[in-house]
């Protein structure tokens, strides 16, 4: 269902390489689970304020795999030894300049997470299955699509809102558009 997630991650030329980790949350099929994500604090200078997963650009010598743990570790105070890595989703370029590669992971037991405040306002989880059900739709956007995810009075959408999309296709048993 996902990638495996490469040692070195080959960025374009002109790109920066980062990596986010999707955690899923909760026992049972993946399909079931909650996804983690944050909401940007409103002090930073690119994308305050918009929802996002943790994540963030790869340190010299660091895998994706190593970036997306500790920024989730950074971010949310996720504990690195909590998160069994499953495998990637396709790199999705930003429009900052950074090609991002989505890691997908199963948080596994009970997690207290703590938002770091120079970086995240707020955490929240959302149910797969209700991310399943949204009526998602496509906006085009600096000649691309930039998928949106209307949910609870939330939009998640751009780079966040394309993984999403990308990750849900693949549970649905199919590839993404």
């Amino acid at each position: 269902m996902f990638d495996p997630v490469p040692e070195h991650l080959e960025t374009p030329p002109g790109l920066r390489p980062a990596a986010v980790l999707l955690a899923v949350m909760g026992p049972g099929p993946l399909s079931r689970g909650s996804l983690l994500f944050t909401v940007r604090a409103p002090h930073l200078a690119h994308h305050r304020g918009q929802i996002s997963f943790p994540g963030g650009q790869l340190e010299p010598g660091e895998s994706p795999k190593e970036a997306a743990v500790r920024e989730a570790f950074e971010e949310v105070r996720l504990p690195p030894e909590r998160v069994r890595v499953l495998g990637a989703l396709r790199p999705v370029l930003s429009p900052a300049g950074f090609w991002v590669l989505p890691v997908v992971g199963r948080v596994e037991g009970p997690v207290a997470l703590v938002p770091n405040p120079e970086e995240v306002a707020e955490v929240f989880l959302a149910p797969i299955p209700e991310l399943l059900a949204v009526r998602a739709w496509p906006e085009w956007r600096r000649g691309r699509y930039v998928w949106h995810y209307p949910w609870r009075g939330r939009d998640i959408w751009g780079v966040t809102g394309n993984i999403l999309h990308d990750f849900l296709a693949r549970l649905g048993g199919k590839e993404a558009e």
